[in-house]
């Protein structure tokens, strides 16, 4: 014969927060008789307690839906601006990168000019070049003669000890305006056959005159005729000479010497 559940022996009964006692196996389960209301459902939590809240819950509430905060509609415009900004500078800077340079060639009229940048294949002596002084002046000059030795203007123009006199005597002749800023002093340089460059010595030498102190004065139309000396060491070569315009800073021509 079952017995009912130990825990409810000894302990004071209270009908509003313990349920019915199970009934015993051999006794029906009571029921409520007609007209009787049936016994009210155990109450939870126990008197005196807060439930136990789970995840989402509120006291009086059901459970709380997540808050989805809504993105400044300007964010996505700086956003956008931002990355079309950066896109610009990279292909502007490979665009920058591959640029071509393009550079005009002009061809000199059967080798007889040239032009800042450009240096004609040497001469021989007699023979003429064009060039540009640096108002755009064109002008004609022409090595018509080397004079080696050369006497000195007079009886005191001597050279030093174990050197020469060597003339060289240009023409020079006005295209268009007038040569300005050339000087024949600066202009000619004579190459020796050691390889060293050798400068004019502002000396006088029979027969010639060193233009106007060496600056070329010349009209348009008109031609003008001068030498340059130069003191080079005795049984050295002239190899080449040398005309550079815009005294000495411009395009350069040049004559294959005697030798």
């Amino acid at each position: 014969m079952s017995q009912p559940p130990p825990w409810g022996q000894g302990q004071p009964s209270d009908q509003g927060d313990q349920p019915p006692p199970w009934p015993s196996a051999d006794q029906p389960p009571a029921w409520p008789t007609p007209g009787q209301s049936p016994p009210p459902p155990p109450s939870w939590p126990p008197a005196g307690q807060p439930p136990h809240p789970g995840p989402g819950y509120t006291y009086g509430y059901g459970p709380r839906p997540p808050r989805f905060r809504r993105r400044p509609r300007f964010l996505g415009a700086i956003i956008t601006l931002g990355v079309i900004i950066v896109l610009g500078v990279v292909v502007g800077n490979l665009g920058k990168s591959h640029e071509n340079v393009s550079v005009s060639v002009t061809p000199f009229p059967s080798g007889t000019s040239a032009s800042a940048g450009h240096q004609e294949p040497p001469g021989r002596i007699g023979s003429s070049f064009e060039l540009r002084d640096g108002s755009g002046n064109l002008y004609r000059v022409t090595l018509t003669k080397v004079i080696d030795p050369a006497t000195g203007e007079n009886q005191f123009t001597v050279p030093d000890a174990g050197k020469r006199f060597v003339g060289l005597v240009f023409r020079v002749k006005a295209l268009t305006g007038s040569p300005r800023d050339e000087d024949a002093n600066n202009d000619a340089v004579v190459i020796g056959s050691n390889g060293q460059n050798y400068s004019a010595d502002f000396a006088g030498i029979a027969g010639y005159t060193n233009f106007d102190r060496g600056a070329i004065r010349v009209s348009t139309g008109e031609t003008v005729t001068g030498s340059v000396t130069f003191q080079l060491p005795k049984n050295m070569k002239i190899s080449t000479v040398q005309w550079t315009a815009l005294s000495g800073f411009g395009s350069t021509v040049e004559w294959i010497g005697p030798g």
